[in-house]
């Protein structure tokens, strides 16, 4: 499971007035991958941006980093969490790849090749051209729709009560849709 956190990131400076040894600290988003019972194992290296293929992604995106705010803000410093479990199932397995190579200092994505392959045991041959068809006309049709329902709603208040519910729903269903996403066992 994952979602998105407030991190709290310690800077230590020298003071150049002084010459003291200083501490500030800065507040970012990013995304914190957990084990089973709920606790982080790791968070990206950088904050994110809300982000989407469509603009229902970036809307749900941007509602998700929202959320943020009602967690407790974690320290960068003590990632992963006391008592974190690695996990063993396939996703656990990329985590535990992507943890091994930012710990090695050689954080990079996971080849598309690679990524294709699995899905192509799971599901079949991909429709690389099919995908691409079906993700512009999503893409249009989402456009379409944002601008029906949100575009020129009279005041922010209104504005985010309409992308909050539509975010609401489309949690609703991507969780009956896709359990796995949201288990996690509470210790």
């Amino acid at each position: 499971m994952w979602n998105y956190r407030i991190v709290r990131k310690k800077n230590i400076y020298i003071d150049p007035t002084d010459k003291k040894e200083r501490v500030d600290y800065t507040y970012a988003i990013h995304e914190a991958f957990y084990d089973n019972n709920g606790r982080v194992g790791t968070i990206t290296q950088d904050p994110v941006e809300p982000f989407g293929e469509n603009i229902e992604d970036l809307r749900h995106s941007w509602v998700m980093m929202a959320e943020a705010f009602g967690k407790p803000i974690l320290d960068y410093d003590y990632i992963p969490e006391p008592g974190y479990e690695r996990k063993t199932d396939p996703i656990g397995s990329i985590i535990d790849a992507r943890l091994n190579e930012m710990e090695a200092g050689k954080m990079k994505g996971i080849p598309w090749e690679q990524v294709k392959k699995k899905l192509e045991e799971k599901w079949g041959p991909f429709d690389e051209e099919g995908y691409r068809k079906h993700g512009e006309e999503e893409r249009i049709k989402k456009e379409s729709i944002h601008s029906e329902s949100f575009v020129g709603t009279p005041t922010l208040e209104k504005l985010i009560e309409k992308i909050y519910s539509d975010y609401r729903e489309y949690a609703q269903r991507d969780r009956s849709e896709n359990p796995w996403k949201y288990s996690v066992k509470k210790s």
